[in-house]
């Protein structure tokens, strides 16, 4: 509907500017009719003056029904009482500019005002016209018709107010299926936000409790030491996941030191459990594959994204179940973790944004041939990055080592999770 009233409104303005633009053509072409009588330019001057003043009003605003009735009244108004204004020649006929003047102000009553108003306005027109020239009609003009245009104003009255109905009612169903589509668009957000957060949750369980389970149930497991902070880690973990998200404190984005230090801390519970992990981290781009224009800038702390707590978690987590990965699958004690900005037209297509690999020198894989019902590579790792719009990559090849990189673009992430850049910022996560 606001778009079938703007249209209406600039085609509104548009006939009455040609309105007032061909009632100046027929007063210089009729000059000598007026210049014979100066009185006799009031009525042209009246329709342009007021003709000026509805352009003026509709291109700061639609007309309101009131508008509209005056705007009619006036030129009803015009029709009985400005018949002599008109050259002898032309009076009655459908081509002289009163007619033209009424004709361009039917369209404003048509599409502006109720019917209950538009109406009358439009037969009030249509027989002020045929009045008013009947009345003035001379002897030159004996071959128009007054009868006849004032038959024809209505009809163009008429053909404007079948329009209107047409245009209207298929406006106003149109918005009815865009509320309704709205509607039910809402109603599949709020479906998938609760499947996401029910994979998740699945991830969490996975990457917890049974992993800390299956420790427990392998023979010659870690001592007691290293399984009670196992289970601490994970309480805390799946507290930190579950509690309130209304609280500022953990809604709050973390900055890239944040995430930093929860890897140092897997690295820390991985070395309790027999595996070497080198932390590297990288403030900021390598000068070889920075963004044009910006090769000469050093690297800082400052060239480090700010990466919002749903991101820097589900990078943790899909860091964890990678290390885990090694542990169980790669046959070596050592693994490196590096953390960096990603580098832009390598990683991702825009500057900014994360890239964190995990990688190791063990025996490797075929991921052709891993069962696609495990859950560890699909779901913890690929599945949880992809969630929080970033990309995760594995290769691996027999006897080669695993690569497992994860590439998270910054423009992804939401006005509510955006937080300021602070380079000195350095916020431990709860784990």
């Amino acid at each position: 509907m606001t778009a079938v009233r703007s249209v209406a409104a600039r085609i509104a303005l548009t006939i009455r500017c040609i309105a007032i633009a061909y009632i100046a053509v027929q007063v210089v072409i009729w000059h000598s009719f007026y210049a014979a009588d100066p009185w006799r330019l009031a009525g042209p001057a009246a329709a342009v003056v007021w003709a000026a003043a509805i352009v003026a009003s509709l291109r700061r605003r639609w007309p309101a029904w009131q508008l509209a009735g005056v705007d009619s009244g006036v030129y009803v108004l015009l029709a009985l009482s400005a018949g002599w204004c008109v050259p002898p020649a032309m009076r009655g006929d459908a081509a002289n500019w009163l007619f033209i003047a009424m004709e361009s102000q039917l369209i404003v009553p048509a599409w502006f005002a109720p019917i209950a108003v538009s109406a009358p306005m439009a037969l009030a027109s249509g027989a002020a016209y045929w009045t008013g020239a009947a009345a003035t009609q001379s002897a030159g003009s004996q071959g128009n018709s007054p009868a006849a245009a004032g038959v024809l104003l209505l009809t163009v009255a008429i053909a404007q107010g079948c329009g209107r109905r047409m245009l209207y009612r298929r406006a106003t169903g149109a918005d009815v299926a865009l509320a309704q589509a709205d509607t039910d668009a809402r109603e599949q957000y709020v479906v998938l936000s609760r499947n996401i957060e029910r994979r998740e949750h699945e991830r969490l369980l996975h990457d917890t409790v049974l992993n800390t389970l299956t420790a427990l149930a392998r023979a010659g497991s870690a001592d007691a030491g290293e399984v009670v902070g196992r289970c601490r880690h994970d309480v805390t973990l799946m507290e930190y996941v579950l509690s309130d998200p209304g609280d500022p404190a953990k809604a709050a984005g973390r900055a890239y030191g944040g995430m930093v230090a929860a890897i140092e801390a897997l690295a820390i519970e991985m070395r309790a459990r027999g595996l070497d992990v080198h932390v590297e981290v990288a403030d900021g781009v390598p000068a070889d594959v920075r963004v044009p224009g910006q090769a000469g800038a050093p690297p800082g702390p400052g060239d480090s994204p700010v990466v919002p707590v749903p991101v820097a978690v589900a990078i943790v987590r899909a860091v964890r179940e990678a290390l885990a990965n090694v542990i169980s699958h790669a046959g070596t004690a050592e693994a490196w973790v590096d953390v960096s900005p990603a580098a832009p037209g390598a990683d991702i297509a825009e500057p900014g944004g994360l890239r964190v690999t995990v990688r190791d020198a063990g025996v490797g894989f075929d991921p052709a041939s891993v069962d696609p019902a495990r859950l560890g590579l699909r779901r913890s790792i690929t599945e949880r990055i992809a969630d929080r719009g970033g990309r995760a990559s594995i290769r691996s090849a027999p006897g080669n080592g695993t690569v497992v990189s994860l590439c998270w673009p910054a423009s992804v992430q939401s006005s509510q999770d955006a937080v300021p850049r602070r380079s000195s910022e350095r916020v431990d996560l709860p784990w």
